[in-house]
């Protein structure tokens, strides 16, 4: 079996996060939801290229997907800050 890229796996992740949230579960969503910016923002340009062609639609090209992912990232990165707190926020609270 092929070893899972990270992109891939950006995705599985963000599907259980969906998941989660469809099932009411909502510290497991809120954790997998930080958990999921976290990765997007530490994204190498060669992994975000990957996640934008595994996303890419007729309607939405993979070049527009990166692009708009490039954007979201540079916009985000001043609250990587309070996901990190929400994260840990997540984890100690689950841990009790």
């Amino acid at each position: 079996m092929a070893k899972q890229s990270f992109a891939e796996h950006h995705l599985e992740e963000a599907l259980r996060g969906a998941v989660a949230e469809a099932d009411g579960d909502e510290d497991l969503s809120r954790r997998l939801r930080a958990e999921a910016r976290l990765r997007l923002i530490g994204m190498s340009d060669e992994e975000l290229w990957e996640l934008a062609k595994l996303t890419a639609s007729p309607k939405k090209p993979a070049e527009l997907v990166y692009e708009e992912s490039k954007r979201w990232i540079e916009e985000h990165k001043a609250t990587i800050s309070e996901w990190i707190n929400d994260l840990q926020r997540v984890v100690l609270e689950g841990e009790r």
